[in-house]
């Protein structure tokens, strides 16, 4: 339990610290740039893991781990990353776009889950996804009153 429930806070707090980040990096000077220093942090901070975990950094091991899965990570990564940017920058709140875009992967994840790894969903489940669209429509309705 503490495993489960220590994991998901570390996402929460650094999804807290990713978006007001996002926020204030979206203001001004080269997005690419920042991405770039970014993820220099975020690859010091992985090397160091590698080493905590396994007790060397293993060069070999990390340029062998190109298969498809983590090149599409990679991508949805950078992808991530450059969409909230700029959406940002075009005005996003920081506290509605974190609601908009979990909602809407919420939303196309169920169908995926259920098609590609056979999960269930449960009539609570389907409340909550109704719940969720609700709380998007509404999100968006007010965005453009």
């Amino acid at each position: 339990m503490i495993a489960l429930y220590g994991s998901i806070a570390i996402v929460v707090a650094s999804t807290i610290i990713y978006h007001l980040a996002q926020k204030s990096i979206a203001g001004g000077g080269c997005l690419f740039a920042s991405l770039a220093s970014a993820y220099g942090v975020a690859m010091l901070f992985s090397l160091a893991g590698m080493y905590f975990q396994a007790g060397r950094i293993d060069i070999a091991e990390i340029l062998s781990t190109r298969n498809w899965q983590v090149l599409l990570l990679g991508l949805a990564l950078f992808g991530i990353e450059i969409g909230v940017l700029f959406t940002y920058r075009a005005g996003a709140s920081v506290g509605t776009l974190p609601i908009m875009v979990n909602g809407g992967v919420t939303l196309c994840l169920i169908p995926l889950g259920i098609l590609f790894y056979r999960e269930h969903v449960s009539l609570s489940s389907l409340l909550g996804v109704i719940l969720i669209a609700s709380g998007m429509w509404v999100l968006c309705s007010s965005a453009h009153a």
